[in-house]
């Protein structure tokens, strides 16, 4: 998990594991993730962690920039407000990880700082080579 090269060698991909807390949401969330242009979205059977039992399904998200995964990010308030229970979503990058669980994704700035969170010194490092060069 991490960032690949995307296919012209030139821009890295960044891979997200999302992981739905309610099973039943996996397939709506991959659909409405999978309408996102630049966006490529497949599910997949995670392994079950140590003393769990089962596999559960996960969606894998490949996003070509951080304005595509914010357009992710913003797409899951309202997921989240449409499922009758209460449901979290969890993205994963490499060792980060963000939990959202609610209606606090409303303001843009929260968006934006989840972003930071996930892609962190892989943004900042790629902004500082662009000035450079």
């Amino acid at each position: 998990m991490g960032t690949t090269d995307a296919v012209d060698g030139t821009d890295p991909f960044h891979e997200i594991v999302v992981t739905v807390s309610e099973p039943a949401g996996v397939g709506p969330l991959s659909r409405r993730l999978g309408a996102i242009p630049g966006a490529d979205v497949t599910r997949q059977r995670s392994r079950p962690g140590a003393g769990e039992l089962g596999a559960a399904e996960v969606i894998q998200l490949l996003v070509p920039s951080s304005a595509v995964l914010a357009v992710a990010i913003r797409t899951l308030p309202a997921f989240i407000k449409s499922r009758r229970s209460s449901v979290t979503v969890k993205l994963t990058r490499e060792d980060r990880t963000v939990t959202i669980s609610g209606g606090n994704l409303d303001d843009p700035q929260k968006v934006l700082e989840i972003v930071e969170r996930l892609l962190g010194d892989d943004e900042r490092a790629r902004d500082e080579r662009a000035v450079d060069e």
